[in-house]
């Protein structure tokens, strides 16, 4: 996909409308809980597209959030059936890492958006797992997991587009070690460590949940 930075890009009159009323319904729900943005980019692909937004938060929280809007709306090409993604992607991270490694963040996670579109090609479901990629932010875990939005609001877990049921997953950066434990003996096993320990998955500092 080509990205650009608030640039327009070739739609038909109803795909744009289509695209007008998503941001619509899902950008208001952002914003009742996370307030305005502070910076939108785009991502396009021929007549498709998926915006990112970025919202710092208040002070209290020290946390700034990364959410996609359209990538709910492509469908990925896979041999000759097409799927949907059905969802959107959201990133926590600690204010100083956001302001540190903001371009860095935004590359990574349009990344992960066209590996979902271009290799997954399937719906996305709790404890999916993406292996270690060198394509993850200098200093991160380098693997991931996508997760319900804990912490969020419920309102936030999933949002209705017509007759379309857009789920919202957190994109949650796991060390190998942790990605090996998930793929072996499921997310529960991962849930367990968290629960036990004293550690928050905002971190990208923290140390992992696993034993190598």
């Amino acid at each position: 996909m080509k990205r650009n930075k608030n640039k327009g890009v070739c739609e038909t009159e109803f795909q744009k409308l289509s695209f007008d009323i998503r941001r619509t319904i899902i950008l208001s729900e952002y914003m009742k809980h996370w307030e305005m943005p502070e910076f939108r980019q785009t991502m396009s692909r021929e007549n498709e597209r998926v915006e990112l937004y970025t919202f710092p938060g208040n002070d209290s929280e020290n946390v700034t959030r990364f959410s996609t809007i359209g990538l709910s709306s492509i469908r990925s090409k896979d041999s000759e059936r097409q799927y949907g993604i059905g969802a959107e992607l959201m990133m926590v991270l600690p204010k100083e890492v956001a302001i540190e490694q903001e371009d860095q963040i935004k590359n990574y996670l349009f990344d992960v958006a066209s590996y979902l579109l271009n290799t997954l090609g399937r719906q996305l479901t709790v404890g999916t797992t993406i292996p270690e990629s060198p394509l993850a932010p200098n200093g991160w875990p380098k693997a991931l997991l996508f997760d319900e939005p804990r912490g969020e609001p419920e309102e936030l877990s999933c949002f209705h587009i017509g007759s379309q049921h857009v789920d919202l997953f957190w994109l949650i950066p796991i060390y190998g070690s942790e990605y090996e434990l998930i793929k072996e003996k499921g997310l529960g096993a991962f849930d367990k460590l968290y629960e036990t320990g004293d550690i928050s998955l905002v971190d990208i500092n923290r140390p992992s949940l696993a034993t190598s």
